[in-house]
């Protein structure tokens, strides 16, 4: 498997191209609201309006198939394997076992915090009085809906990577970004050094936090992406003018006891410590995740009181200067930009080859949206995107007819 070998563009790209694409050819019934955003822009687009209220047993079904899907992929489950083996090697014993943890675990505990409807209506309230949510989101989208908040809907490695229609959005596509990212943190970790000394001579980087970061900033999607029986995902909503699990993994990082310089690392992924816009939207992603942890970010460390024009409540990193970590952060999670546009190509292509295999896209969405989640969690998008450049959709079938075994689809 290969690692990105280019960081070009910048966190603010949205891949509405990309996402366009997809958005026309009409995937799923959730598929327009999916497609409003990518991954995880600097800036997203309003939510139309409030989604529809989720069934608990719709989603434990459907997580129930995908995490049978992952399971039966030798890809999905070698590089949950690379991921929890990265965990393991980190030099840190408490970031160590921390990360480890939750990797196995990746339990909402955010939500123990807000154990009633009333609570969690009071977080709410307070999330949309900051000026944090506007108010289409529902509790749903800050608290959706879980079993038991000690433990995962579903596993690491079957949670998909993004929305519907965006990068590694089939089940393991969480543990194949991820581990991505993480290899590109451990890289820029050591360039660092090498040209700069900011490990072995300032000792300026932590590389534990460097690489645990990328390992966590996403590790609330197993809940706010769960699965539907029909294969489509959980509309995520939009939290401090982000995707929701972004402020929310925050928020778990916080309730699980994680250091405040590695909660701003952690939320360094969609807007690092730049001075300007960027460093006011990290300082609102802390306000989020601190008020769903329900803890003041200024006692915990996070923010200090600021009289610089401009700062979102008064309010600034505690870190003076910023540390290095949130940048490192930042610089690995660009894998969503190739990633995302390759999705959108691969899966229209799935789409124009799904009659061939018995099945009518607009007609049989649930059959297609298994169809699909079953080859991209056996091939992955990307390296579909690959035989589709080389060879077009003939050579994206010859890989599907002879690598995945579509005997397990439903009927209709």
């Amino acid at each position: 498997m290969s690692q990105l070998e280019g960081l070009r563009t910048p966190r603010r790209s949205l891949l509405s191209g990309g996402l366009a694409a997809i958005a026309a050819v009409a995937l799923a019934p959730r598929l327009a609201a999916a497609a409003e955003q990518a991954c995880c822009p600097s800036q997203v687009v309003a939510q139309a309006g409030p989604p529809a209220p989720l069934s608990l047993t719709d989603l434990t079904a459907g997580n129930k198939q995908a995490a049978a899907l992952a399971q039966r992929s030798a890809r999905v489950m070698a590089v949950n394997e690379a991921v929890m083996a990265m965990a393991d090697a980190l030099a840190d014993p408490t970031m160590r076992a921390k990360t480890v943890g939750i990797l196995k675990n990746p339990a909402p505990t955010y939500q123990l915090k807000s154990p009633t409807l009333a609570d969690k209506n009071d977080v709410r309230q307070e999330l949309l009085a900051a000026g944090l949510i506007t108010d289409q989101v529902t509790v749903e989208g800050i608290f959706p809906p879980v079993a038991d908040a000690t433990q995962t809907p579903q596993p690491f490695w079957s949670a998909p990577g993004s929305t519907y229609a965006g990068h590694h959005s089939y089940p393991g596509g969480l543990a194949t970004h991820e581990w991505t990212n993480a290899s590109l943190a451990a890289q820029f970790v050591t360039s660092y050094d090498a040209r700069y000394g900011l490990v072995s001579e300032s000792g300026a980087i932590d590389p534990s936090m460097a690489q645990a970061a990328p390992l966590w900033h996403d590790i609330m999607k197993p809940t706010v992406f769960q699965w539907h029986a029909d294969g489509s995902e959980i509309v995520e909503q939009t939290i401090a003018d982000t995707g929701g699990h972004h402020p929310l993994s925050g928020a778990e990082a916080i309730v699980r006891g994680l250091p405040a310089d590695f909660v701003v690392a952690l939320l360094g992924a969609h807007d690092p410590p730049q001075l300007g816009t960027s460093y006011q939207r990290l300082v609102n992603y802390i306000r989020a995740a601190a008020i769903v942890a329900r803890v003041d970010p200024v006692a915990a460390g996070l923010l200090a009181p600021s009289t610089a024009p401009g700062m979102p409540a008064g309010l600034a990193l505690a870190q003076v200067p910023a540390r290095v970590e949130p940048h490192i952060n930042h610089l690995s999670d660009h894998d969503f930009v190739f990633s995302g546009d390759s999705a959108a190509l691969v899966i229209a292509a799935l789409q124009s080859l799904a009659p061939g295999y018995g099945i009518d896209p607009p007609t049989q969405t649930t059959r297609f949206n298994w169809f699909r989640n079953t080859v991209l969690s056996q091939l992955t998008d990307m390296r579909l995107y690959g035989y589709l450049q080389a060879g077009g959709n003939g050579a994206i079938k010859a890989q599907i007819d002879g690598n995945v075994d579509l005997s397990g689809l439903p009927a209709t």
